[in-house]
């Protein structure tokens, strides 16, 4: 906030500038609001948020009282509020403190609705300027977070070590540990073997440490802690942090604390039968922790930690994770159960799903995470995010509601070809027609043409529109949002639209979603249901999500019900009517031992979701609603 200036400093100051060109600097400045800093300080945001408003309204200085505003929102967690009074702010006319202020808020608001090539545009302008205290933690924060959302984990590691400078309370200090530490472990060994700064570097310090932790068989990790710390003396991850990590790591690490992960098998060792045995009744889990697959295994491991520790049972098993890259997958599994493994979740790649269950041999049940027609087994139970069942319910929502004749729009890419033949087959099996099946270019900039194309495809509507026409969209949001209003635009009268989950990243952004209003699509309950606030809802596990990429944040909770599923197992087999209401769907026994997903739907109305009640599970031949 700029200070008053006197008289007779305003005018040397004003004669100073006599000549210059460009706009007049703005002299004095708005006082503090002992109303509005009393709120704050009281904790009540939405209170200070409405104080700030109405300054904004009665005020000389309307954009520095909008910036306040718009922070106190946040603070309040009302992201949309926040972006319309930001909307509000002409930030030309704030002072320059207050500009950056206005740059990490609205970087903020970006990185809450996964922009973060646009946030990261932003903070780069902010890289040479003078940040005060606040403002530089802000800046690293961000910074580290949109590093985060665009997977370069070692940037964000860096952004994270230089904010650790900057923070003095030991609960920020050991947060910030946890997440360096937490984004090293998903870098490769060989990055942090090569590009690792030389000491004192506390950057290249962490490196090493977390290289220690994946590597250092249990016997060794003592002279190799102690050769570390004689490298790197006084360095921020020693003491308590580290004692607390090497007491979980210790080599036999069989459940780490969500938000860390579990160091991996020393690199090159044949066979990783020379981990020790888990002490104690354990679930063994096979998950692809290195190699392509990495980033789906850390948000199915993310929803398995977190739904333990939220189990309340003092007698559960404990988890130990088996990375299934490291060795064959009969091997692996025999491994656990030769341990005394109670059961296996895993494995996640359909291939060693397939292997596994013709393998016949399995002492133990499986909780398979992916689900394969290639081969059945009494002890492999098949779960998985198979987006053809998300096909099935969302098609069926449509036949439920009426609709016959499908206009089909999809991507021109193999997984667009997947699920357009997918849904002709199963559309028709039901009943419906075909009317017309169009594709549009993946993340283009000019979908006019495949629009057009599609509604001229579209005969008119002879009977009412319970019997008319419908578009069955396949598409992420960023395309479907550039999709629909060239379609609405080109067509007298709208027509519904139907579309797969992809459409809804989970995070709400009425704003954004305008555009998306009228769609009606299925998804799994977790990210649905707002309300829930439960320990497993998606609300408490935010800071997780936020680790995650989007495309991976429904693995976590396919976590959290591969977890509570596995004491379940048997009473599946036992009642076929048993249903299990997961985060993932509601859920049940099939024919095969898959295990279906019934999910919720719901249709974006003013940008909102609004819930419309569990998708149909129809079969081949059901009659259309109010039809004999």
């Amino acid at each position: 906030m700029p200070p008053f200036v006197r008289p007779f400093a305003i005018l040397l100051l004003v004669l100073a500038f006599t000549g210059c060109k460009g706009p007049m600097p703005r002299w004095g400045g708005p006082e503090g609001d002992f109303q509005a800093e009393n709120l704050l300080r009281s904790g009540d945001y939405e209170g200070a948020m409405r104080r700030y408003e109405y300054l904004a309204r009665d005020s000389s200085y309307p954009d520095y009282y909008w910036l306040r505003a718009a922070d106190a929102a946040l603070r309040a967690g009302d992201g949309q509020a926040a972006q319309q009074l930001a909307a509000a702010i002409n930030p030309r006319d704030l002072d320059p403190t207050d500009y950056r202020q206005y740059l990490l808020l609205t970087s903020r608001l970006d990185l809450n609705a996964g922009r973060a090539r646009e946030a990261m545009a932003k903070l780069d302008t902010l890289s040479q300027e003078p940040l005060d205290g606040g403002q530089a933690i802000n800046y690293h924060t961000l910074r580290a977070s949109a590093y985060n959302q665009l997977g370069d984990m070692l940037a964000s590691a860096r952004e994270r070590v230089a904010l650790g400078a900057q923070l003095s309370q030991p609960e920020a200090i050991r947060k910030n540990n946890e997440a360096i530490y937490d984004a090293l472990s998903r870098v490769p060994d060989s990055i942090l073997a090569s590009q690792q700064p030389p000491p004192p570097n506390a950057l290249g310090g962490w490196m090493a440490l977390t290289r220690i932790l994946k590597i250092t068989p249990p016997g060794g990790l003592a002279a190799s802690l102690d050769e570390w710390r004689a490298r790197h003396p006084g360095h921020p991850a020693d003491g308590e942090f580290l004692q607390e990590i090497v007491k979980e790591a210790g080599g036999t690490v069989k459940i780490t604390p969500l938000g860390q992960t579990r160091p991996a098998a020393p690199s090159g060792a044949p066979q990783p039968a020379a981990a020790p045995s888990p002490a104690g009744p354990f679930v063994g889990v096979l998950l692809p922790l290195s190699g392509s697959y990495a980033k789906a295994a850390e948000a199915i491991r993310a929803g398995l930690i977190a739904a333990y520790y939220a189990d309340p049972d003092p007698a559960k098993p404990q988890l130990h994770f088996v990375d299934s890259q490291s060795g064959d997958i009969h091997q692996l599994y025999h491994q656990l159960a030769d341990q005394g493994a109670r059961a296996v979740v895993g494995p996640l790649i359909k291939e060693n799903v397939a292997a596994l269950a013709r393998s016949g041999d399995l002492p133990v049940p499986v909780l398979a995470l992916n689900q394969t027609a290639e081969a059945e087994s009494p002890e492999v139970y098949q779960f998985g995010l198979t987006p053809e069942h998300e096909v099935e319910q969302a098609a069926g929502s449509a036949w439920f509601d009426g609709r016959q004749n499908a206009l089909v729009l999809a991507p021109a890419t193999q997984f667009g070809q997947r699920m357009i033949r997918h849904f002709t087959d199963y559309w028709r099996t039901l009943g419906g027609k075909i009317t017309a099946v169009k594709t549009y270019p993946y993340h283009g900039q000019d979908f006019s043409a495949p629009a057009k194309s599609l509604l001229e495809a579209a005969p008119p509507a002879a009977t009412p529109a319970p019997n008319g026409n419908f578009i069955f969209l396949i598409a992420d949001g960023r395309d479907a949002r550039l999709l629909l209003p060239q379609i609405n635009s080109s067509q007298g009268s709208q027509i519904p639209v139907y579309a797969t989950s992809h459409i809804y990243s989970g995070r709400p952004d009425p704003q954004a979603s305008q555009d998306l209003n009228g769609v009606i699509f299925c998804d799994i309950p977790w990210l649905l249901n707002s309300a829930d606030q439960g320990p497993l809802s998606a609300r408490s596990l935010e800071p997780q999500i936020r680790q995650t990429p989007p495309d991976y944040v429904k693995l976590v909770a396919l976590g959290l019900d591969a977890y509570r599923l596995v004491p379940e197992l048997e009473r599946f087999r036992a009642d076929p009517q048993y249903r299990f209401p997961g985060a993932t769907g509601t859920l049940s026994l099939q024919a095969g031992n898959r295990i279906q997903r019934q999910l919720e739907c719901a249709q974006i109305e003013n940008g909102a979701i609004q819930p419309r009640g569990a998708a149909p599970l129809l079969q081949p031949g059901a009659p259309v609603p109010g039809q004999p």
